[in-house]
């Protein structure tokens, strides 16, 4: 075979590996091609299926908030607290001279709440019944409570300006929060956020922390923390 026959096989022949080395690199661009769509189909399906959990979720949120709202309306609704008493959530009980209040574990002990000048009405909720321990994190249980009390302040006590006061036991407090004036002040300001997403004015409110302060009891903490919510004069 001549030189020139010799470099006519040898060009055909890498023409020939060129355009095999071609076809199968097209063959894996399509495998990956054909792959690829199956996984954004996986994908799309998946993202399909969260958003549907994530709206029936949302639904059966709103469907309990609407309930609780509409219990705890019913609730305010039949409730007659007498004018110039202080009140205490969860229900208005035994109405005591103005400035002092009787909570349902307090009525046995006659625990008497430290009067304070300009207030008309005074709703006094417990800590431990509003937050986990140790926090200013509303608990789910909160929520009828403090729905009821925004009502009672949309519509019985609409133009009345609000003070909501924050107080702790006097045990030491530790990390997060320096010391019992910044519990109780992040405390009177979760309840304060709370009611400003349900329909008060944050014109109206003001959020104080008395801390350790103002103590109504030498034996039992738990009537210490508590939040007051002051319906101003």
């Amino acid at each position: 075979m001549t030189n020139k026959a010799k470099w006519i096989t040898a060009g055909l022949a890498s023409a020939v590996l060129w355009v095999g080395a071609g076809g199968c690199a097209q063959n894996q661009l399509a495998v990956q091609r054909d792959q690829l769509l199956k996984q954004n189909q996986q994908l799309q399906a998946q993202l399909a299926e969260t958003k549907a959990d994530l709206t029936a979720a949302q639904a059966q949120l709103t469907q309990a908030q609407q309930q609780q709202l509409a219990q705890a309306q019913q609730q305010a609704a039949t409730s007659q607290p007498a004018p110039g008493y202080t009140n205490v959530l969860p229900a208005f009980k035994s109405p005591a001279p103005s400035g002092r209040g009787v909570s349902m574990p307090a009525a046995r002990r006659r625990v008497k709440y430290p009067a304070r000048a300009g207030a008309l009405h005074r709703f006094v909720l417990s800590s431990d019944l509003l937050f986990v321990s140790g926090s200013a994190r509303l608990q789910p249980r909160a929520d009828h409570h403090l729905l009821h009390l925004a009502y009672l302040l949309r519509t019985r006590y609409a133009r009345r300006h609000i003070r909501i006061e924050g107080f702790t036991d006097p045990r030491p407090i530790h990390h997060p929060y320096k010391n019992n004036y910044a519990l109780g002040l992040a405390r009177a300001r979760a309840v304060e956020q709370f009611l400003a997403r349900h329909g008060i004015a944050r014109s109206r409110m003001r959020a104080v922390s008395f801390g350790a302060t103002h103590l109504v009891s030498r034996t039992d903490l738990a009537l210490d923390r508590r939040v007051e919510v002051v319906v101003l004069r």
